[in-house]
């Protein structure tokens, strides 16, 4: 078994190298990357701070919505384990980094750990759901691909369909769970019964909190644009970071997530007319942020061993 996960380490590891330096090396074919370098240099430190801070302020809102999910789980722990996730995520590849969340909310916290792992599903899906609703609604208000009108009216209703479908997201993980095969029945209840005690005033919260998260995303990115000299609608550089959160997600990703967030970012913004060069600067500088905030925050979590246990109020 050892040897086994050993191997699907290296394989993922190779494939995270492989994905950085193909990006790299496109990049330095299509790109001068010392100019954008230089332009990173020129950036305005009140740039910096208020992008690494919109990004410790999505890490926060995340474990605030985990505490709402969570009712019975302590305050610091969650914390803790929500940071430890975020830093995973940000610099593992392959999505290694998923697993880090159930495991810490198990050791830190002393939730069942099929519970925890119940409680990332219902997180995870949500975050899935909005970005694919906010992408059909910014598609449509945008009309990137020249849509006819009635295809743009049916994109944003089917956004706000899925944005509204957050809320029943337990629900369906409890379903989901009944369609398992008998093998993994007893796993499959345990991660419903899960799901399903979160209240309905708790649901409403994991609506508005996971809109809350990829909006503060929204305003670091439309930072990051304008930092790097280009002058774009609000709409576009969310619809520019919705696209690199999706490549983010992807199960083959790059060292640090580098590459693929890049060339999603880049390409919303060049589709709307901003310069490629200018673009990749706004996207190094917010994966930087980005990298930056996720390391502190997994700072921040020595100081949670020496906070008193405190009893979660928000359940």
């Amino acid at each position: 078994m050892s040897d086994r996960k050993n191997k699907q380490r290296w394989i993922s590891w190779s494939m995270a190298f492989f994905v950085t330096a193909a990006f790299g090396l496109t990049a330095l074919g299509l790109f001068d990357v010392s100019r954008s370098g230089q332009a990173l240099g020129r950036i305005h430190a009140q740039a910096w701070l208020l992008v690494v801070a919109s990004f410790l302020l999505i890490a926060i809102i995340r474990a605030f919505r985990l505490l709402f999910i969570a009712p019975s789980a302590q305050v610091a722990p969650v914390f803790r384990a929500s940071f430890l996730h975020g830093i995973a995520n940000a610099v593992l590849p392959a999505r290694m980094g998923e697993a880090v969340l159930p495991l810490a909310l198990s050791k830190f916290a002393k939730l069942d750990l099929f519970r925890a792992i119940g409680l990332l599903l219902v997180v995870r899906l949500g975050d899935l759901i909005a970005l694919t609703g906010l992408g059909l609604i910014l598609v449509g208000l945008l009309d990137y691909a020249n849509l006819a009108d009635s295809l743009r009216i049916a994109a944003v209703v089917c956004g706000i369909v899925l944005i509204s479908a957050i809320a029943v997201i337990p629900a369906l993980v409890g379903v989901a769970g009944g369609l398992l095969p008998r093998l993994f029945k007893s796993l499959a209840d345990r991660i419903s019964t899960s799901s399903a005690q979160i209240n309905a005033g708790n649901k409403a919260y994991l609506v508005l909190l996971t809109l809350a998260i990829w909006f503060t995303l929204a305003v670091a990115s439309h930072i990051s644009i304008r930092a790097a000299g280009l002058e774009v609608d609000f709409a576009v550089a969310w619809l520019a970071c919705i696209a690199a959160s999706f490549a983010f997600a992807l199960p083959v990703n790059g060292i640090a997530s580098v590459g693929p967030f890049e060339a999603a970012f880049v390409s919303v913004l060049v589709l709307s007319g901003a310069d490629a060069q200018a673009a990749l600067t706004a996207a190094l500088h917010l994966h930087i942020c980005a990298l930056l905030a996720a390391g502190l925050a997994a700072l921040s979590t020595v100081l949670f061993k020496a906070v008193p246990v405190t009893r979660n109020e928000f359940g």
